[in-house]
């Protein structure tokens, strides 16, 4: 009996870690500290176990975003073209449900806050 109870336990924290990595799927409503001004966005993820891909929409234009997720932490990263050079932005966060907050390092040179709360569906977003 103990045996079947540890099974069982062990079953529904596994399920718990995956729904966790599936909740982040969707789009984002993110606004993150820069050396420049707040900036706001949208970000879409895509949840596949610990993996994480999707696209950060920018103003200055769309880019992929490649990251992973163990349990309520998110770890993702994209790259952008700033003063005719490659800078990757990187964001650490902690996922609370319908919402996440962080930190954005911009290529180890400066870190700000980060945050994002999940879009509503059909809702106004902020502007790109």
């Amino acid at each position: 009996m103990r045996s079947l109870f540890l099974s069982i336990a062990t079953g529904l924290c596994a399920l718990t870690t995956a729904a966790r990595a599936q909740s982040i799927s969707g789009e984002w409503d993110a606004t993150m500290n820069t050396p420049g001004g707040v900036r706001n966005f949208k970000i879409a993820f895509k949840a596949n176990g610990e993996s994480v891909t999707g696209t950060v929409k920018r103003q200055a234009g769309d880019v992929p975003l490649t990251g992973t997720i163990k349990g309520d932490q998110l770890k993702f990263s994209y790259m952008i073209t700033y003063n005719d050079s490659p800078l990757e932005v990187t964001m650490a966060t902690t996922v609370t449900g319908d919402s996440m907050k962080g930190t954005v390092d911009f290529g180890g040179m400066a870190q700000d806050e980060f945050s994002a709360k999940r879009a509503a569906p059909g809702g106004t977003s902020p502007k790109r």
